[in-house]
């Protein structure tokens, strides 16, 4: 059975295989359920969500947020520490700055990191400096990966959860996996198979670049590579796409050292470097 919705700025896709007939359409809907609590919890632009409130308030006083931001914000520090600063969820300055995030009248807001966030408590949070967070590059592989928990816990066991581009399979079908280069929308690169795991995909221009510019050696033109990193979870896949998009190197260590493989994908050529 396979559904879709418009949900986290994209279309949602679920598709399932387990109890038959009503049970199993309980069970997407409750995924669906899952991923609409992750998009009203961490989008930049709903004024209701955790991360506008945090966003509004943090830097004078502690926010209470719910268990999922919390979550989400703990492994963006421990990702954000693991690649030496390179996965930094601090980028709302610079996002509305070249206008790829709304101002929301946030004109208080200065540079700064994701050290910045303080974990105040289990539930708590607080900024030591005016910046603005932005959890656009991991709450959506988060979101895939609440979805494919949910489906378990309703004894679905083979299902596919695609958000735009970042994917995960579980059961033991392995899935076709297919990458469409930017800028060219008929060229489409058969990755390999995809089986008990995650994928995500990022484009150059989709990306706030904080390290050096992608290697040369990949592509003349940058912003016609696809970047992908395979991971055990979509959270970290999802993430890591970030860096990998700065870094434009499969062979930088961090992506083996977190268990995970990278690959750029040009018009012309894929490079790909195992865990």
């Amino acid at each position: 059975m396979r559904r879709a919705r418009p949900l986290l700025g994209t279309f949602v896709e679920v598709e399932a295989n387990g109890p038959s007939g009503p049970a199993l359409e309980r069970a997407i809907a409750h995924a669906f359920g899952a991923i609409e609590r992750v998009h009203c919890l961490m989008s930049f632009h709903d004024p209701r969500s955790d991360v506008s409130r945090l966003n509004r308030h943090a830097a004078s006083t502690q926010v209470v947020v719910d268990p999922w931001t919390m979550k989400v914000l703990r492994k963006a520090r421990s990702l954000y520490e693991a690649t030496d600063g390179l996965f930094d969820c601090a980028v709302g300055h610079e996002a509305m700055r070249r206008g790829l995030l709304p101002s929301q009248d946030l004109d208080h807001i200065e540079r700064g990191t994701f050290s910045a966030v303080e974990f105040v408590s289990t539930t708590a949070i607080r900024f030591s400096a005016r910046i603005a967070i932005d959890l656009g590059g991991i709450a959506k592989g988060f979101a895939v990966d609440r979805a494919i928990a949910v489906l378990r816990t309703h004894g679905v066991r083979e299902a596919l959860v695609n958000a735009g581009g970042d994917m995960r399979v579980t059961g033991e079908t392995s899935q076709p996996v297919h990458i469409r280069c930017p800028g060219d929308e008929r060229h489409v690169v058969q990755a390999g198979l995809l089986r008990n795991a995650a994928i995500a995909t990022s484009a150059a221009n989709a990306t706030l670049r904080k390290g050096k510019a992608p290697a040369a050696s990949i592509a003349s033109d940058p912003d016609r590579v696809a970047y992908s990193v395979v991971a055990p979870t979509c959270l970290l896949a999802d993430a890591l796409t970030k860096v990998l998009v700065q870094l434009g190197d499969p062979d930088a260590g961090y992506f083996a050292g977190l268990g995970a493989m990278a690959f750029v994908t040009s018009p012309d050529a894929i490079k790909v470097r195992a865990a």
